[in-house]
């Protein structure tokens, strides 16, 4: 694991797919399917999801490079609200918002790979910030939610001791 974590993992496997997806799409579909979503739509909603996802990543790199550097567990800004930002921005923001913007079948899909390609990612990181960390990675994951911000429960910033997304 390095500085992405499992990020490397997830974004070659969900890229794939996506470029597949448009390939298909574009080569086998084009001839009878016109796209499910009407342009002005996907340019507004696909652009802002975009958009959004971009700057909820910058803002988690940032962080967690900021904290790795100082041999710290990032619990603090954007991992204040959720452990893995990184991949929450492309889980629920940049892939989605690709696929508004393609607007055909398979690349609709493409989130919901995404998803699956995380669930199957992110034990083994959490495994490795486990051991590494120790009780204060397992406070700040009772504390604070994956890819979805666990709401009800104070997330502040906790513990920060070393490293990790």
């Amino acid at each position: 694991m390095n500085r992405w974590g499992m990020g490397t993992t997830l974004y070659r496997a969900t890229i794939l797919y996506g470029l597949l997806a448009v390939l298909y799409d574009t080569v086998l579909l084009a001839a009878w399917c016109d796209r499910l979503v009407p342009w002005r739509l996907a340019l507004a909603g696909g652009g802002t999801l975009l958009f959004l996802g971009l700057v909820v990543y910058a803002l988690g790199t940032f962080s967690v490079y900021k904290a790795v550097d100082a041999g710290q567990l990032a619990t603090r800004g954007i991992y204040a609200v959720v452990r893995h930002p990184l991949y929450a921005a492309w889980v629920w923001l940049i892939v989605p918002g690709l696929a508004l913007l393609q607007g055909t079948p398979l690349t609709l899909a493409a989130p919901v790979v995404a998803a699956v390609f995380y669930r199957l990612c992110i034990p083994h990181e959490e495994a490795v910030l486990s051991a590494a960390h120790g009780e204060a990675y397992e406070a700040y994951r009772r504390r604070v939610g994956g890819i979805v911000p666990r709401l009800g429960r104070a997330a502040g910033p906790g513990p920060a001791k070393a490293g990790g997304s």
